[in-house]
């Protein structure tokens, strides 16, 4: 059981970074600079837009909107494919914490962060009500004081 117990760890643990990885990857997608063959690409769809319209300001406005258009259409493709890869990788995370779910220690597990949550939020709760009436008592003795000087501007005026 013992043995069992530890490559599931150890499957667990490499499914985690590997899903992590994969998430780096769309960020880092979304980010990355053209490679050559794209920069090259891009370079010549830009020659191209302002070479079009030599005499037509608009239009190479256009052709420089295009040209860009298409940049970034690539970085959203990059991006995609990262997704998949993404998708992947969480698939094979999943099936990796499948022993964990048969097991009655990550049942647990469970139980043990739901009793821990249920503490914090208890706590939370009471800080909370506490605030409150701290806020409360502020609020009468501010209303006490402004009475007070509602009196003292009245006795003054008269």
């Amino acid at each position: 059981m013992t043995t069992e117990r530890s490559a599931a760890t150890r499957a667990f643990e490499a499914a985690i970074l590997r899903f992590e990885t994969a998430l780096g990857q769309i960020d880092a997608a979304l980010n990355a600079p053209l490679s050559s063959d794209e920069t090259t690409y891009q370079t010549s769809l830009e020659r191209l837009g302002h070479d079009a319209a030599p005499f037509f300001k608009r239009q190479r406005a256009f052709n420089a909107a295009v040209a860009a258009e298409i940049k970034h259409q690539r970085a959203i493709q990059r991006a995609v494919i990262e997704l998949f890869h993404c998708q992947s990788a969480l698939m094979a995370f999943l099936h990796a914490i499948k022993p964990y779910v048969d097991t009655r220690d990550f049942a647990d597990v469970l139980r043990a962060i739901t009793d821990e949550d249920l503490k914090r939020s208890d706590a939370l709760l009471a800080r909370d009500r506490r605030r409150e009436l701290q806020i409360a008592d502020v609020v009468t003795e501010l209303t006490a004081i402004r009475a007070r000087l509602d009196e003292l501007q009245r006795a003054l005026t008269t």
